[in-house]
């Protein structure tokens, strides 16, 4: 399976792989936003609904993508619409998906 999905051979399923992969999946139950919401909740852990800029690199590390403080200083502008220093649930899962057509482009 993970042949199948690791489009970049590197032996490791990132973020965007993964999303691919879900994509492939029968379940209608399952779809990209809906894990991207799961993987959310997993580090929102104080419930606040919001990630900081903290957390977002723990998250990029995490996903097999790591990013310099350049590029996380570029993520949160292109996710925290709002200038808060902080990330939603809906911003971050356009944030990830838009960066994974990216990826893939």
């Amino acid at each position: 399976m993970v042949s199948k999905v690791d489009i970049n051979n590197d032996g490791i399923i990132d973020i965007c792989e993964f999303i691919r992969m879900m994509s492939l999946q029968q379940n209608p139950l399952i779809t990209p936003e809906s894990q991207l919401e799961d993987i959310f909740h997993i580090f929102d852990k104080d419930g606040s609904g919001f990630i900081t800029r903290d957390v977002l690199r723990q998250v990029m590390l995490s996903l097999a993508h790591p990013v310099s403080e350049e590029g996380l200083d570029d993520l949160m502008k292109r996710g925290d619409r709002r200038g808060e220093g902080r990330l939603t649930k809906s911003d971050f899962i356009k944030m990830m998906m838009n960066r994974c057509k990216q990826d893939q482009a």
